[in-house]
């Protein structure tokens, strides 16, 4: 009994094991025998972030008097397909694997109800890397007169992982190629002015802390990110106002800089520790700073505002209010800075301790309480830019700043190391430069050509425009 019950147990053992190895062989043949000419289609997805495998098609649906449209079903033809539905609160999104024209398609009779002006949108994406393409798509434009029946506009900013950077006019189906080169360079050179304001603004800071205390500081980028994530927190998840939410963030962003100087540059300041050892310092904060945002906000792009603004053309500049309104509170706070810095007492403090800081303790001027007011002026006036950039970018990103800080430093040594006018004319020649090189060089390589700028005028002028050869003292 005991060896057929053996043998039976043997059999059933070899049954199991047989079909398992058939299983596995059936999944090993549909996997390696899948005809290699079908395509991967196009993915709905709640929220898209553009990386170096995948673009973004996206938008915000919205009536006539900008209000949400929900449940509206989307559909997604071109070089790939797909449909998706918006959510409550209008947006909708598509993640597309190739290059090509795509169209975003919605019921007639939807958008006569809403008002729209047009049920159909093209745009297209063509980079020779995804990380910067991203689409914004909306319907309540007039369609073109030739080449579709529907416009898309939008701004796609260079890689923040999102990153970031400066921002272009997404053209329809019918203005790619054949767009007029006037028109291109007078768009150009907005939106490098534009970008070269918010880097100012990043500058101006930076280098004001530099001249006072001699510290180039690495962890100046994770300010802008620190106040462009805390508007996001006021506006979406706290549901404020953007004005309020503005402000908090500019308040938080001048706290964390009194914080830093307090617990960590003071202590090394009086213990005599080197500026070098100390930017390697900002260094590991930098890191630490990114790491938690990332785990706390994540990795995808983070929208300030919901809404899509209404764009507009000022003679052959296509533009929005947020855009300008941005621009003038930027241009408003650096002449600010400059009044502060020039009028005010304090002001002429914190230039004599630029200048020299032994003369200016020796003139009796309490140069720690200078440097100290200059940390909590640097990071506010980086927390401003961060929200600023997350408007007219349509998002913030934990590495947004991260990816900036490259052209801050850039700005700051063309500018003149330790002069905050010199930052600003800076931050103006780099964004200028790097988004008008676009139009001869690819768009992923502009900001090589600014830095290629940087190079040559200190081979020409070491000390940056407004530096000084040497400092007295």
């Amino acid at each position: 009994m005991t060896a057929v019950k053996n043998i039976e147990r043997r059999r059933r053992m070899g049954l199991l094991l047989s079909s398992m190895c058939a299983t596995v062989l059936t999944l090993l043949m549909a996997f390696c025998f899948t005809p290699p000419n079908q395509a991967q289609a196009a993915e709905a997805v709640p929220t898209c972030n553009p990386s170096a495998t995948n673009g973004c098609v996206n938008g915000i649906l919205q009536d006539a008097s900008k209000k949400p449209i929900a449940g509206v079903e989307l559909k997604l033809t071109g070089a790939e397909s797909a449909t998706t539905t918006t959510d409550a609160n209008g947006n909708w999104a598509f993640s597309v694997g190739k290059d090509g024209s795509y169209t975003v398609t919605m019921d007639e009779s939807v958008a006569k109800e809403h008002g729209l002006k047009a049920a159909t949108a093209t745009v297209k994406v063509e980079k020779n890397s995804f990380d910067a393409a991203r689409q914004v798509v909306r319907f309540d434009k007039p369609a073109p007169a030739a080449g579709g029946s529907g416009s898309a506009s939008g701004k796609s900013g260079g890689s923040t992982s999102g990153s970031t950077s400066s921002t272009a006019t997404a053209s329809s189906d019918a203005g790619g190629a054949g767009s007029n080169i006037g028109a291109r360079f007078w768009q150009q050179l907005y939106s490098g002015v534009i970008f070269g304001l918010m880097l100012g603004l990043m500058s101006v800071g930076m280098n004001l802390v530099y001249g006072t205390t001699g510290l180039s500081s690495f962890s100046h980028g994770e300010q802008v990110t620190l106040g462009g994530l805390m508007a996001f927190v006021g506006t979406q998840i706290l549901h404020w106002p953007l004005v309020p939410s503005a402000i908090v963030a500019i308040a938080i962003g001048g706290l964390t800089g009194w914080i830093q100087n307090e617990i960590v540059w003071a202590p090394l300041r009086r213990k005599h520790v080197g500026t070098m050892q100390q930017m390697i310092v900002t260094i590991g904060l930098s890191m630490a700073l990114q790491y938690l945002f990332q785990f706390f906000f994540g990795g995808d792009i983070k929208g300030i505002v919901k809404s899509v603004p209404s764009s507009f053309q000022v003679g052959p500049i296509t533009t929005d209010a947020p855009t300008l309104i941005s621009a003038g509170i930027a241009i408003v706070t650096i002449v600010g800075v400059s009044l502060f810095l020039y009028r005010t007492r304090l002001g002429r403090a914190t230039r004599a301790v630029s200048d020299n800081a032994a003369l200016a303790a020796a003139s009796g001027i309490n140069v720690e309480q200078v440097v100290r007011i200059v940390w909590i002026i640097s990071c506010a006036m980086a927390a401003l830019s961060g929200v600023l950039l997350g408007v007219y970018l349509n998002g913030i990103s934990w590495n947004t700043g991260a990816t900036l800080l490259l052209l801050m430093f850039a700005a700051v040594t063309l500018g003149g190391l330790g002069t905050a006018n010199g930052a600003l004319v800076g931050s103006l020649i780099i964004g200028v430069v790097a988004d008008m090189s676009s139009l001869v060089i690819p768009n992923d390589m502009r900001y090589a050509s600014a830095l290629a700028i940087l190079i040559i005028v200190l081979l020409v002028r070491p000390q940056g425009i407004f530096g000084k050869q040497q400092r007295v003292g």
